[in-house]
């Protein structure tokens, strides 16, 4: 089996050679695939595991609706997608004979609702999965299963999903970033307040096992920031994390108060290929598509701001082994995962073995006064002790899975424009 690295290698001479891309970066890729069958020569004797464990079929599964956003990264961007859960449902009892239960997923065509709602499906069965939005899915994601409309505005609208389907799960990642959110304050309030305060009381009321993510946004400039713990100050100064601070109190009082199963894990930065959503650590994805496209980045951090980040088959997991996990190994109900912490130009220097002749320049913005207020490590022991968290990917196999997977991408660009 290749190695990543030799995958990568692969996919930028193939995407060099292509016969509809264009020559300025057929030429860009030719010179880029050298260092990368180097790096496959340095890197053939690894082993990977599989991050999504084999689909499996289980009497008495739950039935899962996951919430998600829509990507609101662009400067004008659409109409927000409020919906976004996967909805796993319990068997009928007239269907006992079937191996596997179904996931409803609404509003998951974000970055984390539609990786989840595959994941899922891999674990759980296809039909497992309901995936939903305000808005019409493409081709593609309504030919993966079934696809229904919701909104986590609308609990009554909620409240028809959860009988119908049978939910057992919620796992609500409808949520405006930390930078767009704080271009849009009273949509992030709606959006990330009361669209929280619907699925925590419709958990309550059909007595539902609930994830609600949280973040390293969470935390602010009077935290400890290196490493950050799990239990600390954190009085954050953007909407997105006060919204997220709100959440994980929340949660916390139903769990004590109603016995509700609240579960929250705080993500770092999340990489992956999928456009990014308008987050603060989006700067490491840009630089990848922008180095395998251009040989050139601006980015808009310092060179030195460290950050926590995970690759998106590890946040995945995590939440995963996190939900499954026993309630007795639980000692809290939020936690703090990550894989790696790095810096701009740690990035850079890993993505150089690849892309030798890459430029980054440094002009930071409003958001370096975000990420300066965030953590630099994040302190996950708890959640590596409770339940047994460990990540897969540390940032040179982080780097070199990206390669493979954003030079891909170009490639298909540059085909698509001809």
């Amino acid at each position: 089996m290749l190695s990543r690295a030799a995958r990568a290698a692969r996919g930028l001479a193939a995407a060099a050679a292509a016969p509809l891309c264009p020559p300025e970066v057929s030429a860009h890729l030719a010179r880029l695939a050298p260092a990368a069958s180097k790096l496959a020569g340095e890197h053939h004797s690894r082993r990977h595991r599989s991050t999504v464990p084999a689909a499996r079929g289980q009497q008495g599964s739950p039935k899962i609706l996951i919430t998600e956003a829509l990507d609101m990264g662009t400067p004008s961007p659409p109409p927000p997608r409020h919906a976004g859960h996967v909805a796993y449902e319990r068997p009928h009892p007239s269907a006992r004979t079937q191996s596997r239960s179904s996931c409803p997923v609404p509003g998951s065509l974000g970055q984390l609702g539609l990786e989840m709602a595959r994941f899922l499906r891999r674990v759980y069965g296809q039909d497992s999965v309901l995936m939903s939005d305000i808005i019409k899915a493409n081709r593609d994601v309504a030919e993966e299963g079934p696809y229904i409309f919701a909104d986590i505005l609308d609990f009554k609208g909620l409240q028809e999903i959860v009988v119908t389907h049978r939910v057992d799960w919620i796992i609500h990642f409808s949520a405006l970033l930390s930078a767009v959110g704080e271009q849009n304050v009273p949509l992030a309030v709606r959006v990330n307040i009361e669209g929280v305060h619907n699925v925590i009381e419709l958990a309550k009321q059909y007595r539902l096992r609930l994830f609600v993510p949280s973040t390293i946004g969470s935390f602010g400039p009077d935290s400890p920031r290196n490493p950050t713990p799990n239990v600390t100050v954190q009085r954050p100064r953007t909407i997105y994390g006060v919204s997220k601070v709100h959440a994980e109190l929340l949660g916390e009082y139903y769990h004590h108060r109603f016995g509700l199963d609240f579960r929250c894990l705080r993500f770092p930065g999340v990489i992956s290929s999928d456009p990014p959503g308008g987050g603060t650590t989006d700067y490491a994805v840009f630089m990848f598509f922008e180095a395998l496209r251009t040989g050139r980045f601006e980015c808009y951090l310092r060179p030195d701001t460290r950050l926590p980040m995970m690759h998106i088959s590890d946040c995945l997991r995590s939440l995963w082994e996190f939900m499954t996990a026993p309630t007795e190994k639980l000692r809290r109900r939020v936690y703090n995962v990550t894989a790696m912490s790095f810096t701009p130009e740690e990035l850079a220097q890993e993505l150089r073995k690849y892309v030798p002749e890459l430029q980054v320049t440094y002009r930071p913005d409003s958001r370096q006064l975000i990420a300066d207020s965030w953590p630099q490590v994040f302190d996950d022991s708890e959640a590596r002790a409770d339940w047994g968290w460990k990540h897969r990917y540390d940032l040179s196999q982080l780097v070199e899975t990206m390669v493979q997977e954003v030079g891909e991408q170009v490639k298909r660009e540059a085909a698509a424009e001809k």
